[in-house]
């Protein structure tokens, strides 16, 4: 070879080396745009359980992670969703943010979807965007997610699954088992002072690499599934519906299993006779507890299982997401095969009678009442009596032109989905409803 050739080659070989180079710095680097690598090994939080000891944030808080360094790869944000009072009243982990128990949901503001206003439901982005920056959580922030002393587990679940929905990933989000008791009974401190220390940061869970909708029903879905399961019954061996309201609380969807929030969990016990938070059991412990704990089929003995694809519900949307993280968290199934509905009774569904959609829209065609209405004649997809009161304020939507099936119907998921999408090339922890789109 000549040396001419042998300098273009050393020239080329140069070039691909460079291009290699900046590929590897890319794919380094992206984790502070929106992409988070969750097998790289440095990222020791991400390798653990989702439902996590005292123990272990102890060692986080140890190895210097809480807090640490906005952008780094081990980044721990404690997060206690709790009230003012709360946080001193019972104290607070050191070190930890406090998310208001307000924030979890829209409370009364609410938000429209289907044909109505229903209160509680999922926040929407400009919400969490400025609930996640206060807090100071980025792209490669692990998100530890406690409670105070002796206090509702809905809280807690609840906010794991409001994260779940906007983006971020299992291997970033943790429950803190038995929140603050835990932390308490493992003879670590808890402080009392106001301070609510917070580095904000500027990521927006448009950053995120999409909307997680596949946790969520909406109206629409859930009366599709409802119908679905009336219409198929061997679906019912694939699909289950869990209810949390009560084993006897009427009325309740059509084919749907009838359970208590707490059924599969314990209480925190240190041997002393004190009233601490619930804590979840460990898979194999599930498992065996579904397996022998009974729940209610239409009046029939029936058992949860751990493997059919789930949806859960409750009352106010709150107290079907501890469900939520049994099979999310605990039981790991696949992405999708949980979903939580968190329009559930009172919120939503409950309003949806014929008598109040006839009262509300007089001259609706029966098939247009009958698409809408869970006490529909033909197959009804609730059982028990439905409220038949008169029209409550918060219908919002002029008529159901429109059936529950159609996507403009689905307004809530929309809107959000709107939010996520990407309108302007941004870099780092870009805000607003423009970015780019990583993996958490």
């Amino acid at each position: 070879m000549s040396e001419k050739m042998m300098k273009k080659s050393r020239v080329l070989i140069a070039a691909l080396l460079g291009i290699v180079m900046i590929a590897g710095l890319t794919m380094w680097s992206c984790g502070d745009s929106g992409t988070s690598s969750y097998d790289d090994p440095s990222a020791t939080t991400t390798q653990s359980d989702a439902v996590i000891t005292a123990e272990i944030l102890n060692q986080w808080i140890g190895e210097g992670k809480l807090n640490a360094a906005l952008g780094g790869r081990d980044r721990v944000v404690v997060v206690s969703v709790s009230s003012a009072a709360d946080w001193t009243g019972k104290g607070h982990i050191p070190g930890a943010v406090r998310m208001d128990t307000a924030e979890i949901d829209t409370g009364n503001i609410g938000r429209i979807e289907g044909l109505a206003l229903a209160t509680r439901m999922m926040p929407d982005g400009p919400m969490m965007d400025g609930i996640i920056q206060r807090l100071g959580i980025d792209a490669n922030t692990t998100i530890v997610i406690t409670i105070p002393k002796n206090s509702s587990i809905n809280n807690q679940s609840v906010a794991f699954w409001d994260y779940r929905y906007w983006g971020f990933a299992r291997e970033r989000l943790k429950i803190l088992n038995g929140g603050d008791d835990a932390w308490d009974v493992a003879g670590l401190t808890l402080a009392t002072d106001a301070t609510e220390a917070y580095t904000a940061s500027t990521y927006s869970v448009s950053n995120n690499a999409s909307l997680k909708d596949v946790v969520r029903y909406s109206i629409g879905e859930i009366i599709a599934r409802v119908d679905s399961l009336i219409a198929t019954p061997a679906l019912k061996d694939e699909w289950q519906m869990i209810e949390t309201l009560g084993l006897t609380h009427t009325p309740y969807l059509t084919n749907a299993l009838r359970s208590v929030a707490t059924q599969f969990l314990t209480r925190l016990d240190a041997g002393d006779g004190v009233t601490r938070n619930y804590v979840y059991p460990d898979k194999a412990t599930l498992e065996a507890r579904m397996a022998s704990i009974a729940v209610d089929d239409g009046g029939a003995t029936a058992y949860v299982s751990p493997t059919k694809k789930t949806i859960c519900m409750c009352g106010t949307s709150t107290s079907a997401s501890p469900t939520f993280v049994l099979f999310d968290a605990v039981l790991n199934v696949p992405e999708g095969n949980i979903i939580m509905y968190d329009g559930s009774y009172t919120a939503q569904w409950s309003n949806y009678s014929l008598a109040r959609l006839t009262a509300q829209w007089p001259n609706a065609s029966a098939a247009q009442l009958s698409a809408w209405a869970f006490d529909n004649a033909t197959a009804p997809r609730a059982q028990g009596a439905m409220a038949t009161a008169a029209v409550p304020s918060i219908w919002a939507v002029a008529a159901p032109v429109l059936g529950p099936s159609d996507p403009a119907m689905n307004q809530i998921e929309e809107a959000d989905k709107d939010y996520m999408a990407p309108a302007t090339t941004t870099t780092g922890g870009a805000t607003g409803g423009g970015g780019g789109g990583g993996g958490c």
